[in-house]
């Protein structure tokens, strides 16, 4: 009778679905897991996607789709395995998929695996995929997926897939729910596409088009005006646009919320049509873009102030410190805001941003100058708490005073990124500094930038909340890497990706510090000895995925160890090195 009562107290499954749900933090999710068999059980039905990259066996690949059975969402990306492989596998496990992204460097061959996917799997909402035979391709996605809303066919160099009008028209007059395309690269393409996709898709919200070499304004202001629902676009493209063409005084542009544009030429009319349209973006971005003036963009900004969330800029050579002061009385609603090789901007710049915009979350401000204007920094500077990502990357000669005294009108940034940053001879970015100004920082990324350090003041123990530190392409050495682990003890993701200075001994020396250490690289780290690999596994319990410093190990013996330690390690995939690895290394 005891046993049946303190049984009915048990709370139900349901229940705890509710409180495992609100644990955020990866790791406290797999922690559950170790309690008991039925909180195993529990977490696994909860888990709705997952991501398989890298060289991932596909027995291994097999078991996860076996173990997370109501998975609606898969990515395969990056996979350096056998791709057809891995999607029949995907096909045949029984999944009721929603969203299926498998992108790969790798030559795959969709006819294998289409038919099948499309048979099982008649829910299909998304579908992300490198192609290979066109036309054909959207054929057999076109007769699998009636349901499709989303499609993206990528071309893999040195492979070109030539899609045709005639393979557009078939795709769009089957797939009357399709909501997202993308054009990418679909060189012989022309308006008729678009004429096509305006006419049989209904529910067209999004597309992109992106060097469709036969595409013209014509047939941009065709789709536009003819695409009711739609409400985002995004043209790269090198073409010169006069206006959306507003046919009458018709309001159906009105939908339209994000306007991204890249390489286009556009004159002032053309922002001034957007203004006459009465449309009032949420999202726009301007990239490589010419032929506007400062007139035409502070009128637009000022048009969309209520509205406009999120702004991006890119090589606007006109930009200058007083045009930003005045276009930020227009950006106070602003959430997201990116700059970058804007080399007319330095940090006044920087400052008046943090100062009008205060919902502002997302910051990228890169390729200006920090060094050549020092702002006057008085009483009066307010700090900005809303914005929690920052990205300072690529700016030369960039001195660390500078940044601190950023970072101290900015104190509640959780990810920062200063990618490629290069400093005087003398200077040094050390991490302590950093981390003592924002005491919420989670993720540092300081990918190829130089003459990073770990010295004088030291924090006390687990008062940095630091958990991923990229440090990919950098000259740390072993004693940075003791130190670390010291400052850092709950790092979680750690990147020493082409760290040509780092050996066995430091890494030894971060693995026994960091206890909660599930993602580790040692790629192209040639001075590790991959004899200390087993030693990782055995003293890392929380390690999950280990990137070997070899492209030979481990072998499949020694690999089924390692997993049943609970840790998939990876053979280097980082040979050969591509272009921009290569230029990286050059730089060391």
């Amino acid at each position: 009778m005891e046993v049946e009562e303190e049984a009915g107290k048990e709370l139900l499954d349901e229940c705890w679905e509710m409180i495992f749900n609100r644990l955020k933090h990866e790791s406290d999710q797999e922690s559950i897991t170790l309690v008991c068999k039925r909180f195993l059980s529990i977490s696994n039905s909860l888990r709705v996607s997952i991501n398989f990259s890298g060289y991932t066996p596909i027995t291994v690949l097999c078991w996860l789709l076996k173990r997370f059975s109501n998975l609606k969402k898969i990515q395969v990306c990056n996979f350096e395995g056998d791709m057809d492989e891995a999607v029949l596998a995907i096909a045949r496990s029984g999944l009721d998929l929603e969203e299926l992204v498998a992108l790969s460097y790798c030559r795959s061959h969709p006819k294998v695996w289409l038919e099948e996917l499309g048979s099982n799997m008649k829910n299909l909402k998304v579908l992300k995929f490198t192609g290979g035979e066109g036309d054909a391709d959207f054929v057999r996605v076109a007769d699998a997926f009636p349901q499709l809303e989303e499609l993206f066919i990528k071309d893999e160099a040195p492979y070109i897939i030539y899609v045709t009008d005639k393979g557009m028209d078939y795709i769009s007059s089957k797939l009357k729910r399709l909501r997202k395309i993308d054009l990418s690269n679909k060189s012989r393409i022309s308006d008729k596409s678009l004429i096509s996709l305006s006419k049989n898709c209904p529910l067209l919200e999004q597309i992109e088009i992106h060097d469709c070499n036969s595409v013209t304004q014509e047939g941009i202001s065709f789709l536009v005006n003819n695409s009711h629902h739609l409400n985002s676009s995004y043209i790269c493209k090198h073409l010169k646009i006069d206006s959306f063409g507003v046919e009458g005084s018709t309001n159906i542009l009105t939908n339209l919320r994000s306007l991204k544009l890249q390489y286009v030429d556009i004159l002032d009319e053309f922002l001034f049509s957007i203004i006459e349209a009465r449309i009032h973006l949420t999202d726009l971005a301007l990239t490589d873009c010419k032929s506007y003036t400062f007139t035409g963009i502070s009128r637009l900004l000022q048009h969309s102030s209520q509205s406009l969330k999120s702004l991006e800029l890119g090589r606007v050579e006109f930009l200058t410190n007083e045009h930003v002061e005045y276009l930020s009385s227009f950006l106070q609603n602003l959430t997201s805001i990116t700059l970058f090789n804007c080399s007319k901007l330095s940090d006044s710049a920087f400052v008046m941003i943090t100062q009008r915009c205060p919902r502002l979350c997302y910051f990228v401000m890169t390729g200006s100058s920090f060094v050549r204007d020092e702002y006057n920094y008085d009483g009066l500077i307010k700090k900005n708490r809303a914005i929690k990502y920052l990205d300072l990357s690529s700016h030369h000669e960039f001195r660390p005073t500078a940044l601190k005294r950023l970072l101290n009108i900015c104190p509640e940034v959780e990810k920062l990124k200063i990618h490629g940053c290069y400093l005087l001879p003398n200077d040094q970015l050390n991490v302590p500094d950093i981390l003592e100004c924002n005491r919420s920082l989670v993720e540092l990324n300081f990918i190829g930038s130089h003459h990073i350090t770990v010295k004088d003041r030291e924090l006390e123990l687990e008062s940095s909340v630091l958990e991923k530190l990229i440090v990919k392409f950098s000259l740390i050495n072993d004693i940075f890497l003791t130190k670390l682990g010291r400052i850092c003890p709950r790092l979680i993701h750690l990147d020493l990706s082409y760290c040509s200075k780092v050996t066995e001994d430091g890494v030894m020396e971060v693995v026994k510090s960091c206890k909660r250490l599930r993602y580790l690289s040692l790629s192209r780290c040639e001075k590790v000895d991959i004899n200390i690999i087993p030693w990782i596994v055995a003293n890392g319990p929380s390690l999950r995925e280990l990137v070997s410093s070899s492209r030979n190990y481990p072998d499949d013996k020694n690999q089924k160890l390692f997993l049943q330690q609970g840790c998939l390690v990876l053979k280097d995939p980082n040979y050969p090195l591509n272009n921009e690895d290569e230029f990286m290394c050059n730089m060391l």
